[in-house]
């Protein structure tokens, strides 16, 4: 059995492997996305938590929007092509836009804090905090790293918009579906597994967020509101990256460099930037270093489980074309 590389296509490339969406990948993916709404909405109504749709009035105009224009064009003036790229566009909007607020709800379940344990595990696997945040900054490589971490907002919009222009529609759904089933495991995960962050209980320690300098950001607060019940709102425009463990940074990291892998012009590029990203976790994002490895193997899940739907998907299309 030939061995394949790490992100080679978990299925080989079939009938459905062209520029046009996979309607039946489409179907399931909105099948996952009413499953996470459902699964969010339960959750915010069982905590008492009430999103604040008012609080961002541009971004619910341009979803409005968006969707008028979509319906244009699927059933006024038919483009099946567009229609396929604003449908994955919409669903992609959706599975970041529930899964944030999924993460919402994963963080207001008040168990104790696993800090003490994610930092065992770090000892156990050896690695040494002090000397790697040395090793990250040296001259001119923490701003590097600073930057790739950063790197993960617009790498959200920038990958699916490589892979439509380079006519990947059916990677671009896979995309999608593995962005949802990771971001909807962390929040799983992060919700029985709950922590600060090792810069909180380590490198601040023993005074913790007391020792940050004044009007330096960090989570905290609202980590700790959603935990006690104050929090009963979600404000739109202000939506903030809550989860430790699993890095879901890492996870990005390792779900971006498999979406580009296909385009071989940004193949290297995508290969290198997200390995720096993935780097700079355990310092730029205060992560512990198993925060990364379970971000990987979250991602890794995610994208074996897409290939088998994946492959599920393109057998059908061939039995319905057989028959």
């Amino acid at each position: 059995m030939t061995e394949q590389p790490i992100f080679a296509d978990i299925a080989r490339p079939t009938a459905t492997d062209a520029v046009s969406a996979d309607p039946r990948m489409t179907r399931t993916i909105w099948v996952l996305i009413i499953l996470m709404a459902f699964c969010t909405a339960t959750s915010l109504a069982m905590l008492g938590i009430r999103v604040d749709f008012s609080s961002n009035p541009p971004l619910i105009a341009t979803a409005c929007g968006y969707a008028i224009v979509a319906v244009y064009y699927t059933v006024v003036r038919r483009e099946p092509r567009l229609t396929s790229v604003l449908i994955a566009t919409a669903q992609l909007f959706l599975v970041l836009f529930i899964g944030l607020l999924l993460t919402y709800a994963a963080s207001a379940v008040d168990l104790p804090y696993r800090d003490a344990n994610l930092q065992l595990a770090d000892l156990w696997l050896g690695f040494n905090r002090e000397s790697y945040r040395t090793f990250a900054s040296l001259p001119g490589f923490g701003a590097v790293l600073d930057t790739a971490y950063l790197s993960i907002q617009p790498q959200t919009a920038l990958v699916p918009l490589a892979l439509i222009l380079a006519g990947q529609l059916p990677r671009l759904q896979q995309f999608i579906m593995a962005f949802g089933l990771a971001l909807s495991a962390t929040a799983l995960i992060a919700a029985f597994v709950p922590a600060m962050d090792a810069m909180i209980y380590l490198d601040l320690a023993p005074n913790g967020i007391s020792a940050l300098p004044p009007g330096t950001y960090t989570h905290i607060p609202t980590l700790e509101a959603l935990r006690a019940g104050t929090m009963t709102t979600i404000r739109l425009n202000n939506l903030e990256g809550l989860i430790t463990f699993p890095s879901f940074h890492t996870a990005s990291g390792v779900m971006f460099t498999w979406a580009l892998w296909r385009i071989r012009y940004l193949r290297i590029a995508g290969l290198i930037l997200n390995s720096l990203l993935i780097a700079s976790t355990p310092i730029s994002g205060s992560h512990y270093l198993i925060d990364v490895i379970a971000g990987a193997g979250v991602a890794w899940t995610a994208i074996v489980i897409t290939g088998r739907l994946t492959a599920n998907s393109a057998r059908n299309y061939r039995v319905a074309r057989i028959n």
